[in-house]
């Protein structure tokens, strides 16, 4: 006669098989469907959002080293407007005098989450109706970020700050002398930018920047507030 304590042995006994049986077909199947799933993952490519701040040069083609120099061909008015009155760029009294230059750029160090810090120096003529003939050369630090990409366009902001020297004064410049009792011959600049940069054609730029000279609240050349121009250039990155 079976007892019922050796029957409720063997039951366990069928279960526990049962259970090993299932858990080892389970894991051959599972197997080679997760090598499946993260094969497929592999080779798709990454989908990048619409718009987000990059922290590297979002256009940049696999194996391809980012370019750190550049240099900007640029024209632009000259405005009565002090700096944050000239920042209105379509509503800014803007003058007959005009500015036409080139500089070089070179992003020296990248000091992570998309910031880069290198150097700018230029040279430009200026002239107009009212103003004599003169030339300016500048140079001075870059702080420049990687931009905001919206699809296939990055806007990328910068702020240049360095010293100015002209040849002439602009009728604007020679006004100011007077005000301050300055001299504005060599004093501060300061050139807050927006560059436009297209995926198709990443070596070129269209770029805006406020070209400001001023003496630093009297830090250059007892000089205040002195001369502002929008410019508006094409830059080339290499």
């Amino acid at each position: 006669m079976i007892r019922r304590h050796d029957c409720h042995l063997g039951a366990q006994q069928m279960n526990f098989k049962a259970f090993k049986q299932i858990a080892y077909i389970s894991t051959l199947i599972w197997i080679p469907f997760n090598a499946a799933v993260a094969a497929d993952g592999a080779t798709k490519p990454k989908v990048e959002p619409f718009i987000y701040f990059a922290t590297s040069d979002p256009f940049l083609k696999p194996g391809q080293q980012p370019t750190k120099n550049d240099v900007t061909l640029f024209g632009g008015a000259f405005t009565t407007d002090t700096a944050g009155g000239a920042l209105r760029v379509f509503t800014t009294d803007y003058t007959s005098n005009y500015i036409i230059g080139a500089s070089y750029g070179r992003d020296v160090f990248d000091l992570g989450a998309g910031f880069l810090l290198g150097g700018v120096a230029g040279a430009a003529i200026r002239f107009g109706e009212e103003d004599d003939t003169s030339a300016e050369v500048w140079a001075g630090a870059r702080l420049k970020h990687q931009g905001l990409v919206i699809g296939d366009l990055l806007i990328s902001p910068a702020f240049t700050a360095g010293l100015s020297a002209v040849t002439g004064k602009t009728e604007i410049e020679k006004g100011r002398e007077e005000r301050y009792d300055g001299n504005a011959t060599f004093i501060g600049f300061l050139g807050p930018e927006l560059s436009f940069r297209w995926r198709d054609a990443p070596n070129f730029e269209l770029t805006w920047q406020l070209h400001h000279r001023s003496g630093g609240g009297g830090t250059f050349g007892d000089m205040g507030e002195t001369s502002n121009a929008n410019t508006i250039g094409i830059r080339y990155r290499f």
